[in-house]
C-alpha cells in the first residue's frame, strides 16, 4: 500500500495533511446562512407589522373622512333648500336688500299694483309708486331677528308728502314661495315680489324689456301717463303696443307726393293701437349697436312731407338701461301686439 503524501504551500513535503483556511470550512458557511436568514426574517416581520398598521390607520382615516363628507353634504343640502322659511337659516340684512313691486293679481304675471314700490338700500328706505309719490328716509337702526326686519327710520316731515312712517318703524317678513322672493310689509299689510334684473329676465321676454327701454328713453319717464293709461279710451283700461317690422326698401309711409322712397335698413314700429289717435305714440327705430338705435321720424307727428326728409331727419339715440322696477313697471301696465 502506497503512502499518502502530503505538501505545503511551497511544495515541500510535510509528514501530516494542512489545515484547511476557515473560509474552506462547511460550518463557516452554515453558520453565515443561518445568520442571513435571522437577519432577513426580522426585516420581514417588521415590514408585515408597519404595513398592518398603515392600513388601519388608513381605514381609521377614511371613516373620519368619509364621517366628516356626509355631515358636509349635509350642510350644503340644508343650504340648497329653497324653503319657505328656515328657522335655522341666519338672515342678515344682505337678504332684504333689494327692489320690491306688488302685482294685482298673479305676479310678473299682471300689471304691477297701485300701491307702493319700495327699496331697501344700505342706509336708505324708499317708497314709491306711479302716481309720483316718492319718498326716501334714512335708515337709524336695523334688526333682524329670524326673518324679520325691523327698520327705525329718521322722523324728518317731507314737506310735499308729510312723514314718511308715522311711528319711525317698518317691519318686513321674508319668505320664499319655489323660485318667488317675497316680501310682506307687516306695517301696512301687504306682499311685494323682488324686482331684480335677474328677476325682469326670468319673467319677461327680453323684447319687452327692449320695448319697454326705447318707449321710455323716447318719451320720456313716465312713458305713459297715469291719467292715459286708464282712459276709457283704451280696451279693457290697459293700453296696448302695436309692434310691427319693415324691411329695408320698403316705401316710408304717411308722406307727401308721388315718389315712392324706402326706408335705407330693416326698421321696427312701435305704436299705440287703441288709442284714437295713431300719432300719439308712434317710433320708426332700426338697431345700430351698442345700445344705439337709429331712430326716423313719423310724418304724422312732424312738418315733413317726403320721405327723403324722413331719411335726412333720422337721429341716433343711446337707450340707458333703466332701473328693474322701472322697466317692470311699463312693461306691467301695457301689453305688446306683435304682428
Amino acid at each position: 500500500m502506497v503512502k499518502k503524501r502530503f505538501y505545503d504551500e511551497h511544495g515541500n513535503e510535510i509528514r501530516s495533511r494542512p489545515s484547511e483556511p476557515f473560509y474552506k470550512k462547511w460550518g463557516f458557511w452554515m453558520f453565515g446562512v443561518l445568520f442571513f436568514l435571522l437577519i432577513f426574517g426580522f426585516i420581514g416581520i417588521y415590514a408585515l407589522v408597519s404595513e398592518s398598521e398603515i392600513a388601519d390607520e388608513r381605514i381609521e382615516q377614511g371613516a373620519e373622512e368619509g364621517g366628516n363628507q356626509v355631515e358636509e353634504a349635509g350642510t350644503e343640502d340644508d343650504h340648497a333648500k329653497p324653503a319657505e322659511f328656515d328657522e335655522e337659516q341666519t338672515y342678515t340684512y344682505e337678504d332684504f336688500k333689494g327692489i320690491y313691486v306688488s302685482f294685482i293679481g298673479e305676479p310678473y304675471n299682471s300689471p304691477i299694483g297701485m300701491s307702493d314700490i319700495i327699496v331697501l338700500g344700505d342706509d336708505f328706505f324708499r317708497s314709491f309708486n306711479r302716481w309720483d309719490f316718492d319718498m326716501t328716509s334714512t335708515i337709524l337702526e336695523k334688526t333682524v331677528e329670524g326673518n324679520i326686519l325691523t327698520l327705525d327710520l329718521d322722523s324728518d316731515e317731507d314737506e310735499q308728502w308729510g312723514f314718511h312712517s308715522e311711528s319711525g318703524i317698518e317691519q318686513f317678513e321674508l319668505s320664499y314661495i319655489d323660485d318667488k322672493k317675497i316680501l310682506h310689509s307687516i306695517t301696512k299689510d301687504e306682499s311685494l315680489y323682488s324686482m331684480s334684473n335677474q328677476d325682469l329676465q326670468n319673467n319677461y321676454d327680453q323684447s319687452e324689456i327692449d320695448y319697454a327701454r326705447i318707449i321710455m328713453t323716447l318719451r320720456g319717464v313716465p312713458s305713459l301717463d297715469s291719467w292715459a293709461a286708464y282712459s276709457s279710451e283704451y280696451d279693457g283700461d290697459k293700453p296696448v303696443i302695436g309692434v310691427t317690422y319693415s324691411n329695408k326698401g320698403d316705401f316710408i309711409p304717411y308722406i307727401d307726393g308721388d315718389a315712392e322712397v324706402g326706408y335705407p335698413e330693416d326698421v321696427t314700429i312701435l305704436y299705440l293701437q287703441n288709442k284714437t289717435r295713431i300719432d300719439e305714440i308712434s317710433y320708426t327705430y332700426a338697431s345700430i349697436k351698442n345700445g344705439y338705435i337709429r331712430v326716423y321720424p313719423v310724418p304724422l307727428n312732424h312738418a315733413i312731407r317726403t320721405g327723403q326728409e324722413v331719411i335726412e331727419e333720422a337721429e341716433e339715440k343711446y337707450i340707458e338701461p333703466f332701473e328693474p322696477y322701472e322697466v317692470a313697471d311699463f312693461i306691467g301696465n301695457v301689453e305688446f301686439d306683435k304682428e
